[in-house]
């Protein structure tokens, strides 16, 4: 599953078995961890990002629409009720 966009590393951490296991059954099947775990998210993301979240549901790049800890537009400032 090739990339076309630059790519950065991210780091997790998981039970010592879990990783044993996911490593195994990638290498048995031919796969690349990264490409699998990056499928996965993918696939994750698009069940569970809320509608209107992203302006493009496939650009990563771009930052949620925010509201503020109140639920107040950001727009709005914070001592008006």
């Amino acid at each position: 599953m090739p990339r076309k966009t630059r790519t950065e590393r991210l780091t997790l951490s998981m039970e010592e078995n879990l990783k044993r296991r996911f490593n195994t059954v990638c290498t048995w099947k031919g796969l690349n961890m990264s490409d699998v775990t990056h499928e996965l998210i993918t696939q994750w993301l698009e069940e569970n990002t809320p509608p209107g979240l992203f302006e493009d549901p496939q650009e990563s790049s771009r930052e949620p629409k925010r509201k503020r800890s109140d639920g107040k537009p950001k727009s709005q400032p914070e001592n008006e009720t």
